[in-house]
């Protein structure tokens, strides 16, 4: 029997896909917040007022901070859309045209080709 509750591996898709759309479609906002985050002004102050071997230092030091500050931000993004955007919302809104359950989808495939052959 298929279960209609989505597996661990829909679920990673999900959020993989969510992510990668918040980073594609957001970015200037998830660079925006990046740029904002404490954490990345305060470095971008030690930065702007060290020499070249402090400079070197901090780049050593937290060099991965502005990257990992992104990713927490790009998450953030990701769950806004998450919590405004559905599939169920997509079709209300016309985006997608229906939800099909996996037990219907292989019928349905069926029927369209079957449609398009008789179409010539």
């Amino acid at each position: 029997m298929i279960s209609e509750k989505p597996s661990w591996r829909v679920s990673s898709v999900k959020v993989a896909v969510t992510t990668t759309s918040a980073a594609v479609v957001f970015a200037g906002e998830v660079n925006a917040r990046t740029a904002r985050d404490p954490r990345v002004v305060e470095f971008e102050k030690q930065l702007a007022g060290a020499d070249d071997d402090e400079r070197a230092a901090l780049l050593t030091a937290q060099g991965g901070l502005r990257s990992s500050v992104r990713a927490e931000k790009l998450g953030e993004v990701a769950a806004e859309f998450d919590g405004v955007h559905s599939i169920q919302r997509a079709v209300e809104v016309g985006s997608v045209d229906a939800i099909i359950r996996a037990t219907e989808l292989r019928p349905r495939i069926i029927e369209a080709i079957e449609r398009g052959w008789s179409r010539g």
